[in-house]
C-alpha cells in the first residue's frame, strides 16, 4: 500500500484521483497554532526524510489517531517530537518548514527547529541558509531540478548546483492570501509530479510542463480545478 499524508482540506476530486492512483490518504487535522491557511500543510505541520517524521510534541497530543494510523500503516517510519511552540507569527510558523534536496536542506537557519538540527546531524545532511523560512512550499523540487516563482530563492538552489526553472507568482490559490506556491500546490511520489487542480490553467503551465519532462518525471493533473496550494504530498 502506497501511503501519502496531505492536507484535510484537499477537494474530493483530487482524493479520488489520488486514490486511483492507488495512494491511501492520511488527513492532516488542524494546528490550531498556526495560521488558518496552512494549519493542515503537511510541509508546514511536519518535516520529512529518510523515514523520519519530526513534529511538535503539542500537535501529536492534539491529533494522536493521526501517529496511531502512521504507526499502523507505515510501521518501519520513526517518528520524533520537539518541543518547539509554533504560532502564527512569522517565524514561528515556519519552524519545520526545509526543503530537502539530495544531501542538503534548505531552511531559514536562524529559526528552524533544534529537530531538524539534530536530524542533520545524525544523517549527514548540511543546512543550507535560506532568507524566507518557506523554502518547502515555495520550491518543488525533482530529482536535482527545482521550480519555484521565488528569486531569492532561485539563487540559492543554482549557487547549490540545482537546476532552477524561475516561474511567476501567481495562478496558485491559498485563501486568503494573494496566492500560493509551487511546491504546496504539488507532490512528487516516484517519477510522478502531482498537482492539485489542473496544470494547464497555470499561466506558465508550459514552462513547468517542460522542466518536469525534460528531467524524466511525469506531470499529473489532479482535477480540472485552479491550482491550489495545500502543502505539498508527503510520501511514507
Amino acid at each position: 500500500m502506497k501511503i501519502i499524508i496531505v492536507d484535510n482540506r484537499i477537494s474530493k476530486k483530487c482524493e479520488r484521483s489520488l486514490e486511483k492512483e492507488g495512494f491511501y490518504l492520511i488527513k492532516l487535522p488542524p494546528d490550531q497554532n498556526l495560521g488558518e491557511a496552512v494549519r493542515s500543510h503537511p510541509d508546514t505541520v511536519m518535516f520529512y526524510c529518510n523515514g523520519e517524521i519530526i513534529t511538535t510534541a503539542e500537535y501529536c497530543d492534539n491529533a494522536a489517531y493521526i501517529f496511531s494510523d502512521i504507526r499502523e500503516f507505515a510501521p518501519h517510519i520513526k517518528i520524533y517530537f520537539t518541543n518547539d511552540r509554533r504560532s502564527d507569527r512569522y517565524p514561528f510558523d515556519c519552524v519545520l518548514n526545509a526543503l530537502v534536496i539530495g544531501k542538503k536542506i534548505f531552511c531559514k537557519t536562524d529559526s528552524i527547529s533544534d529537530g531538524i538540527r539534530d536530524f542533520a546531524y545524525r544523517h549527514g545532511y548540511e543546512l543550507i541558509h535560506t532568507k524566507q523560512g518557506y523554502p518547502a512550499c515555495s520550491v518543488l523540487s525533482f530529482g536535482g531540478s527545482a521550480i519555484t516563482a521565488d528569486r531569492g530563492l532561485a539563487a540559492t538552489l543554482k549557487n547549490n548546483g540545482i537546476k532552477v526553472t524561475l516561474i511567476n507568482d501567481g495562478g496558485i490559490s491559498l485563501p486568503p492570501h494573494k496566492y500560493g506556491f509551487i511546491g504546496g500546490a504539488s507532490g512528487v511520489v516516484g517519477n510522478k509530479v502531482y498537482f492539485f487542480g489542473d496544470l494547464d490553467l497555470h499561466p506558465d503551465a508550459n514552462i513547468i510542463r517542460e522542466a518536469i519532462i525534460s528531467a524524466g518525471f511525469i506531470p499529473v493533473s489532479l482535477s480540472d480545478e485552479e491550482l491550489s496550494d495545500f502543502g505539498g504530498i508527503i510520501a511514507i
